[in-house]
């Protein structure tokens, strides 16, 4: 199936995404890898170079927010901007997401954090940021999700929130279950006071492991 793009007046193939592919895509697109995802889709779609191109260039980047005039307008995916008529795929976002990393980023509450290799007063560390998208984009997907039951990106932790530490979101039953459906991650973030420990801290190899229910 093609769209008709109002605003470029060019013709798009309107792909039939698993699940699994929209999720693909999704990362490439965040992690500006053109090249790898120009690829992907002429392989896995049978489609050529300008047909592969022109659907990047209707990719729009921030779910919501048209690829051509930056509207904040945009309602499901593949649809047109109703502000400028351009046709944007506006794949949804994954389940780990900005909105999960932002609740997972306050809940971290490092007084109650098992610390190893370090003497640093920890308790006085906060964060500043989570990346919702992963290092490795391959573990985002979920078969890899199930057999590794973590994810690893990286969050900005210290004294003032500034330092890059390699972060690891192992996922429990319930997480892998809700992942699974495509069903919010965020109250499976443990709370603040949850007598069982479930952030790890390695300040001196800046790293930081967490557990999700």
């Amino acid at each position: 199936m093609r769209i008709y793009c109002k605003k470029c007046k060019e013709e798009i193939v309107k792909l039939p995404l698993t699940e699994k592919q929209k999720l693909d895509i999704y990362v490439l697109r965040q992690n500006n890898s053109v090249l790898s995802l120009e690829k992907k889709l002429i392989n896995d779609f049978n489609l050529n170079k300008n047909e592969a191109n022109t659907i990047i260039s209707h990719l729009n980047k921030r779910h919501g927010c048209c690829v051509v005039c930056e509207a904040e307008t945009l309602n499901g995916e593949f649809t047109e901007c109703p502000d400028c008529g351009a046709f944007n795929y506006n794949l949804e976002e994954p389940m780990f997401n900005i909105e999960f990393c932002s609740h997972l980023e306050w809940s971290l509450d490092f007084s109650n954090a098992e610390q190893e290799n370090t003497e640093y007063y920890v308790e006085s560390f906060w964060c500043d940021g989570i990346m919702h998208i992963p290092q490795d984009p391959e573990s985002l997907l979920y078969n890899s999700l199930k057999r590794d039951k973590q994810i690893i990106t990286k969050a900005w932790i210290g004294y003032g929130g500034q330092d890059i530490y390699e972060m690891k979101i192992k996922f429990g039953e319930k997480s892998l279950d809700k992942y699974k459906k495509g069903e919010s991650l965020i109250d499976c973030i443990p709370k603040s006071d949850d007598p069982k420990k479930w952030i790890i801290l390695d300040v001196n190899r800046r790293k930081i492991e967490v557990q999700l229910k």
